[in-house]
């Protein structure tokens, strides 16, 4: 008979983290059996703009029993959850600070329970630098026994920030699969309105301010070569006319196209299949990219900034700095034939 544990994070049809969590559990389910803890509604639009659900069916996983027990509305259901876990090891995922009633909630009675709590924290930091984010991502943290991060700066930042003796053990991001498309790109290329001898640049994931996607257009807007091309793919968080503003003044129209709100995995797939080279403009970062793993899975060489961090055995990437045009304007010649 295999070992039992309990998990508390998010799976599809949830949006988020999900794909993260999925392969973790597939992975994890060879070993052990799990009950998974699930949401049934995670949080209002306001704090996830998009809606919460993908069109995805939620997995059936060999060892594997969910519980969709916790709403966002419900403390109820919080309280029910963290009665109802009854292994002793609890696995837990924490990445929005916004989860904090929840997670406080639950985590206090399995903590009274005397469960213990193995966190892995997918961001260090909020992404959101201010009082009560910092206050309540710190006070969750505080209730697990052992951690979890991806990287060993997140492990020097989280320790610098947390000052613990706890154990803080470093797992690497993994790849995400995706599905792949069969489509020949010459066909995929005059689908979006490309022509075959253009080269084509991918902005992807959520669109928020510390991505620096103002950054990007800036320096392409530098570049005056027509068969240049960009992709912007992604869920905006807030207004994207800032954006926009910049599309218009110069004059980038003709060149940039948009691919707003939550893109599916079939899409995804034939968007990574055009284009030649992935970039990721953060102005700043404490956490591993769930958008940059995507790219590393279609093998698409990359173009990051020197606050993030990469797996230094993959085989094409560039590291810019931060906020500097010129440096991301030059790694981008260096990366395509123009």
């Amino acid at each position: 008979m295999k070992p039992k544990i309990s998990m508390l994070g998010s799976l599809p049809p949830i949006k988020g983290i999900s794909p993260y969590t999925l392969n973790l559990v597939k992975e994890l389910s060879k070993k052990v059996e799990i009950d998974f803890y699930n949401f049934k509604s995670i949080y209002p639009e306001i704090f996830y703009p998009g809606g919460t659900k993908t069109n995805e069916k939620e997995p059936k996983i060999k060892n594997v029993k969910i519980h969709n027990y916790l709403a966002w509305y419900n403390p109820f259901s919080w309280i029910k959850t963290g009665f109802a876990i009854k292994t002793d090891l609890l696995h837990v995922q924490w990445w929005a600070w916004t989860l904090a009633p929840i997670y406080l909630t639950l985590l206090g009675i399995a903590k009274l329970r005397n469960k213990k709590i193995v966190m892995t924290i997918h961001n260090v930091k909020m992404h959101e630098n201010s009082l009560i984010p910092n206050f309540l991502n710190k006070t969750v943290i505080n209730l697990a026994d052992e951690y979890i991060v991806h990287s060993e700066d997140n492990k020097k930042t989280f320790l610098n920030q947390f000052k613990t003796n706890k154990k803080v053990k470093i797992i690497p991001h993994p790849i995400i699969e995706f599905p792949t498309s069969s489509i020949p790109k010459e066909i995929l290329k005059r689908k979006y309105g490309f022509k075959k001898e253009d080269k084509i640049l991918i902005f992807f994931g959520n669109i928020r301010p510390y991505k620096g996607l103002d950054v990007l257009l800036k320096t392409f807007g530098e570049i005056k070569n027509s068969n240049l091309k960009l992709i912007i793919a992604g869920q905006v968080w807030g207004s994207f006319s800032l954006y926009q503003n910049l599309i218009d003044n110069l004059n980038l129209k003709d060149r940039v196209k948009l691919f707003l709100g939550y893109n599916n995995k079939d899409l995804v797939a034939e968007l990574f299949k055009i284009s030649d080279i992935a970039v990721f403009p953060y102005k700043k970062f404490d956490a591993a990219s769930g958008a940059l793993s995507v790219a590393m899975f279609y093998k698409k060489p990359v173009i990051i900034t020197d606050v993030m961090t990469i797996d230094k055995n993959y085989k094409s990437y560039k590291i810019a700095k931060s906020g500097d045009l010129e440096s991301l304007n030059e790694k981008i010649y260096n990366s395509l034939t123009i």
